[in-house]
């Protein structure tokens, strides 16, 4: 199975990575009868990367290691989660969505050839674990604007498993939501949890209804029990706030499809966009090949405002 790339889809906060790890975590390791143990342990076999946090440098230096002085900081060898995963072994990439198509290519010689080299080196080594990947973007749109390589998805696709959003998994299974509150009140409250679970239960399906959509997925849920617990009350995000933020993000693609924009506009809406979605100036600035002042300079604060609405 290990030659299998297994991509999950899903929403935020749909729990694509402990998908990721049950999958990492259950491979087929062969008992040694005459050791009376198995081949390989378990404890450090899943190796998680979250690509959105890192710098494509930082990427490349994470999954294929580097060899001292193959860039500033690059202090001494070092090998990265390709080399470090053992054949039994899994690597997760959270995010892949946000990878940067020169990261794809080399990804891409991954997953074909199984071969790698180490930054600063040319020497190849070898990638024998299983790939697991996730996003909560739509690929097939990133690949129709050119942001993702068709190639590399094919690579990526042998085996796809999407994640319910928290409301598809009530409709499925109502009970599930005393569950979930249940196991969380447990890990937030510890002895008082069984009670103060039914209570929390009944404050969501009279205040907030059975069938409340709940738009940020068991995250939202565990902030509610939290808020619950704490001061007995929970106010959900506000659709209003909802509708600004997605008529700011409709009226840019309508001034950018109708050509109505100077370069500088252009410029400064997109630095706008892509610091409402990292909220980091150093990140906005990896994606946009551009310097940090310059971006923080470009930045619109009233459509900031509009795009931050209801987050």
């Amino acid at each position: 199975m290990g030659d299998f790339t297994t991509l999950i889809s899903g929403a935020s906060g749909t729990g694509k990575e402990l998908v990721a790890r049950a999958i990492g975590l259950s491979r087929f390791i062969p008992f040694d009868p005459d050791k009376q143990r198995f081949a390989d342990d378990l404890a450090d076999s899943f190796h998680a990367l979250n690509l959105s946090a890192l710098s494509s440098t930082l990427i490349e230096s994470e999954l294929f290691g580097h060899r001292r002085g193959a860039f500033t900081g690059a202090v001494s060898d070092r090998a990265g989660w390709f080399e470090v995963c053992r054949p039994l072994g899994a690597v997760f990439l959270d995010e892949i969505g946000e990878l940067d198509v020169s990261i794809q290519v080399k990804l891409l010689r991954v997953l074909q050839t199984r071969a790698f080299q180490r930054l600063g080196e040319s020497t190849d080594r070898t990638f024998d674990g299983k790939l697991i990947v996730a996003t909560n973007q739509d690929l097939l749109a990133k690949i129709a604007d050119g942001s993702f390589r068709e190639d590399f998805y094919y690579r990526i696709c042998s085996d796809i498993i999407t994640t319910p959003s928290l409301r598809e998994q009530l409709d499925d299974s109502p009970e599930d939501l005393g569950n979930l509150v249940l196991h969380l009140t447990q890990r937030i409250a510890g002895e008082n949890a069984q009670e103060l679970a039914a209570d929390i239960e009944r404050w969501i399906i009279k205040n907030l209804g059975a069938d409340y959509a709940w738009p940020g997925n068991v995250r939202e849920l565990e902030q509610c029990v939290r808020n619950l617990i704490i001061r007995r009350d929970y106010q959900p995000r506000s659709p209003a706030k909802n509708a600004l933020a997605a008529d700011a993000r409709e009226r840019l693609a309508a001034e950018f499809l109708a050509g109505s924009l100077t370069a500088d506009e252009l410029l400064s809406r997109y630095c706008t966009l892509i610091y409402s979605r990292t909220g980091s100036y150093e990140e906005a600035a990896r994606r946009t090949h551009l310097d940090r002042r310059t971006v923080k300079s470009k930045i619109d604060a009233e459509l900031l405002a509009w795009l931050l609405q209801g987050r």
